[in-house]
């Protein structure tokens, strides 16, 4: 009886250690652009002037970026570790951007495919998403990490 109860209990934890998500490739967001794109790298000041609606030209070329607001997690981090401030200071900074230089916010996309379309399609867009995800798709290319868990 006590063999049956430890094999099983046995099969359970390894069971669960064989369902439990992979953490290294999903809990990494990388910064992205299109794979044919001639930036090969980005500072992270240039990353916070660009999503704070700053120009950043990089191999000549003017980067504009795509919000990617897919989940929630990537939104707490966006505003938190890329732009350094809370979503209604980073809503008023672009409002005052808008009013008092005529520019507009970055685009805000609302799921991960929609932003990799993005960026297949335009070598000057600079986004970020989940690593797994990134990995998958030929059309873009990873330049760094910018957070992890």
């Amino acid at each position: 009886m006590v063999r049956r109860s430890r094999a099983l209990l046995l099969l359970g934890i390894g069971l669960w250690l064989g369902l439990a998500r992979p953490a290294f490739a999903e809990d990494r967001l990388v910064l992205i652009v299109n794979a044919e794109s001639r930036v090969t790298a980005l500072t992270s000041i240039d990353v916070h002037k660009l999503f704070l609606g700053l120009t950043v030209v990089v191999s000549e070329l003017r980067l504009h970026p795509f919000r990617n607001d897919a989940d929630e997690l990537m939104n707490r981090v966006f505003f938190q570790n890329i732009v350094s401030m809370s979503e209604s200071v980073y809503d008023r900074r672009m409002l005052a951007l808008t009013l008092q230089q005529g520019r507009t916010a970055p685009p805000v996309l609302h799921s991960t495919k929609e932003v990799l379309d993005a960026l297949a399609e335009d070598p000057a867009a600079v986004s970020f998403a989940w690593a797994a995800d990134v990995e998958r798709d030929p059309r873009v290319k990873a330049l760094r990490v910018l957070w992890r868990r």
